[in-house]
C-alpha cells in the first residue's frame, strides 16, 4: 500500500473533481449507476410501479425526446444507438429480443436448423409494409442482399458475410447470394459457409430489419431513402425536422397487434437541463435522469415511485494500444491495471451510480462470471512491474491518455491520472472533439484511450470477437491492436461450436486469455435511470438497445 499522505492527496483530488462533475448542467457521457450493496432487481420488479391495476386502453400520444438528431432511418446504415432504437419502431426483423435479450419470433413465426449451417424460417402471412404492400420472403432476400451490395456501401456487411456466397456477391462474381433462398412466399432458407452459432441472434440487429424494394428504388440515390422510411413496424413515419422534432403515428394494421398508443412525438433537446425542466413542467412523459439529478429525483416522493432503473450491457473500459510503446510491454499494461482504484472512482466520482466491471462479458449474458477480479488495486505491485519493465523515478513511464472532451470524462480521468502518476507513470492528458477522437483511436494513434462497448446482439461472442480478434483491428472494434493467435483460435472454435454449454466454456476460456494479456482495463457497467409520468403504464425494460417496440406501454389519460 502507498503512504497515508499520498492516499490523502488522491482523496482530495477526487473531492475536487466531484465539484467539477456535479456543478455543470451538460449531460455526462457516462450513465449513472447504483450502490453495490443494493440488490439488483429484475426488469419486472424495476417497472412494477408503472404497472396499472386497470385494463390497458388505446389512445394518446407519448411525448419523449432525443438528445441529438439521428443519423439515418435506413436499416442498412443504422449503427448508432439512437438510430437503432428508431429503426425498431419503424421496421421488423425475422427475430427480436425480449426484455432479457432472449430471442423470440417476429416476422419469422418459427424456424428450424436441420444442420449446423442451415436455418429455415417460416414467415408470418399477415404483415404489410406501411404503404400496404404485403411482406413476403422476397423482401427478406432483397433486404439482406442489399446490405451486402458493394454499391450500397453499408457499414454492416459483416452481419451477413458468413452466408454462403456472400463473398462472391460482394466481389461482383455473382448476381445473387447463393445462401439466401426463397423457398416459397413465406419460407426463407439461409445457408452459411460454415457453422457460426451466433448468427441467429444477429438477425435482430438493425441491419437485418426488412425494407420494401419498391420504396428503396424510388430514389436515384438510396441515401435519400434515409429520411423517408417505410417498414412493417408498429409505428409509421410522419415528419422529421432537424434540431426540432420527430413524429410517429401508430400502424393500425400491425401484424402482431396494434400498439396501445396513437403515436410518439420526439423533440430534439440537446441540453440535459432543458429536458429535466420540460419533464418537471409536464411536457415530457419520460426523462433519462442525468447523474447529477438522480439523488434529487430519488428523494422526491412525486417522482421516486415512477423511476425505472435499467442495467445496460454497456461496458466502459480504458484501452491500451498493444503494438505501441509503452503498452507493447505486458508488464506495463498490468502495472497500469493494478495502479487504479476503480472502486474509489466509482464510489466518489460516479457516486455509487455504476457497477464495477471486471471483464468483457457483462452480467446478463451467458458466460458471465461474478468471481473475476484479475487486477485488484495494488499500487505496490504496479511499482514492481514498472521497475521490472525498466522504469524508475528518474525514468518514469510516459504516455498520453486521450479522451473525448466532456466535463464528465475529465471528472473520471483526472483521478486516474493522479493514481497512475503515484506509482511511476508520467501521464499527459489529451482531450479531443468526439469525431476527431474516434478517428485517432481507430487509426491506432492513441497510446491509451477511454471508450465503451455495447451489445449489437445478445451473445458473449459480441464482446470478444470484435474487440480482440486480430482481423478486427481498427474500425472493426479492436482499437487496441491486440493480437494473440491462441485467442483467435479459441473464439473461432467457439463460433463454430453448436453445443451450447461447450460454446460458453470456450467464451470463458477466450475471456481468460485476454484478461491475462490486459489490452483493456474494464472499469464499470452502465445503468440508466428513467423517470416516467404517473400516467405512463406497463413500461418494459429491455437490455438490448433496439428491442423496445413500445407494444405494451399505454397511457392512462
Amino acid at each position: 500500500m502507498f503512504k497515508k499522505g499520498k492516499k490523502l492527496q488522491i482523496i482530495l483530488i477526487l473531492s475536487l473533481v466531484l465539484t467539477l462533475v456535479f456543478s455543470g448542467c451538460g449531460k455526462p457521457a457516462e450513465p449513472a449507476d447504483q450502490p453495490e450493496e443494493t440488490p439488483e432487481k429484475t426488469n419486472e420488479e424495476a417497472a412494477k410501479d408503472n404497472e396499472s391495476n386497470g385494463e390497458p386502453k388505446y389512445g394518446g400520444i407519448f411525448h419523449s425526446y432525443l438528445d441529438s438528431n439521428f443519423n439515418t432511418l435506413d436499416p442498412a446504415f443504422a449503427t448508432a444507438d439512437r438510430d437503432g432504437r428508431m429503426v425498431a419502431l419503424l421496421y421488423d426483423s425475422l427475430i427480436r429480443y425480449d426484455t432479457e435479450g432472449k430471442i423470440i419470433p417476429s416476422l419469422a413465426k418459427s424456424w428450424e436448423t436441420p444442420d449446423d449451417t442451415t436455418l429455415i424460417f417460416h414467415l408470418v402471412e399477415n404483415a404489410k409494409f406501411h404503404n400496404g404492400n404485403p411482406f413476403t420472403a422476397k423482401d427478406v432476400k432483397y433486404s439482406f442482399e442489399r446490405v451486402l451490395d458493394p454499391d450500397v456501401a453499408s457499414p454492416r456487411t459483416w452481419v451477413f458475410e458468413k452466408v454462403k456466397g456472400a463473398k462472391d456477391f460482394m466481389e461482383g462474381k455473382a448476381d445473387i447470394v447463393e445462401g439466401i433462398e426463397v423457398v416459397d412466399d413465406y419460407t426463407v432458407k439461409i445457408t452459411l459457409e460454415q457453422p457460426f452459432a451466433p448468427f441467429l441472434s444477429m438477425l435482430g440487429m438493425p441491419a437485418a430489419h426488412i425494407v420494401d424494394k419498391n420504396e428503396i428504388e424510388k430514389y436515384d440515390n438510396q441515401k435519400d431513402y434515409a429520411l423517408n422510411p417505410v417498414g412493417t413496424g408498429p409505428f409509421k413515419f410522419v415528419e422529421f425536422v432537424a434540431d426540432s422534432k420527430f413524429d410517429l403515428e401508430v400502424n393500425e394494421d400491425y401484424f402482431a397487434g396494434r400498439p396501445y398508443m396513437d403515436g410518439i412525438n420526439y423533440r430534439i433537446i440537446k441540453d440535459a437541463s432543458t429536458s429535466v425542466a420540460e419533464f418537471e413542467a409536464g411536457n415530457l412523459d419520460e426523462l433519462e435522469i442525468p447523474p447529477a439529478d438522480i439523488d434529487r429525483f430519488q428523494n422526491n416522493a412525486d417522482y421516486a415511485p415512477y423511476i425505472v432503473k435499467k442495467s445496460t450491457l454497456w461496458n466502459y473500459y480504458i484501452g491500451l494500444t498493444s503494438n505501441k510503446k509503452p503498452f507493447d510491454d505486458i508488464k506495463v499494461r498490468k502495472a497500469f491495471c493494478h495502479a487504479i482504484d476503480r472502486e474509489a472512482i466509482l464510489n466518489t466520482v460516479l457516486r455509487n451510480k455504476s457497477v464495477l466491471s471486471n471483464g468483457p462479458i457483462p452480467p446478463g449474458l451467458d458466460g458471465y462470471r461474478d468471481d473475476l477480479n484479475p487486477y485488484p488495486y495494488d499500487p505496490e505491485k504496479a511499482k514492481e512491474l514498472l521497475a521490472e519493465a525498466g522504469y524508475s523515478k528518474d525514468n518514469p513511464c510516459s504516455f498520453e491518455f486521450l479522451y473525448a472532451d466532456s466535463k464528465s470524462n475529465v471528472a473520471l480521468i483526472e483521478p486516474i491520472q493522479a493514481m497512475l502518476n503515484q506509482v511511476g507513470f508520467d501521464v499527459k492528458l489529451g482531450s479531443m472533439e468526439w469525431n476527431a477522437y474516434k478517428a485517432e483511436v481507430r487509426a491506432g494513434k492513441a497510446q491509451a484511450f477511454y471508450l465503451s462497448w455495447g451489445a449489437d446482439y445478445p451473445d458473449a461472442e459480441n464482446y470478444l470477437y470484435p474487440l480482440f480478434h486480430s482481423s478486427m483491428s481498427g474500425g472493426g472494434g479492436n482499437e487496441t491492436r491486440y493480437n494473440n493467435p491462441e485467442f483467435d483460435k479459441t473464439i473461432e472454435q467457439a463460433q463454430a461450436t453448436s453445443d451450447y454449454d461447450e460454446r460458453i466454456k470456450l467464451y470463458q476460456k477466450a475471456e481468460d486469455i485476454v484478461l491475462a494479456d490486459a489490452p483493456r482495463l474494464w472499469v464499470y457497467l452502465g445503468i440508466n435511470w428513467t423517470a416516467y409520468r404517473p400516467e405512463v403504464k406497463d413500461v418494459k425494460v429491455y437490455r438490448i438497445f433496439n428491442a423496445d417496440k413500445k407494444l405494451d406501454m399505454w397511457l392512462d389519460r
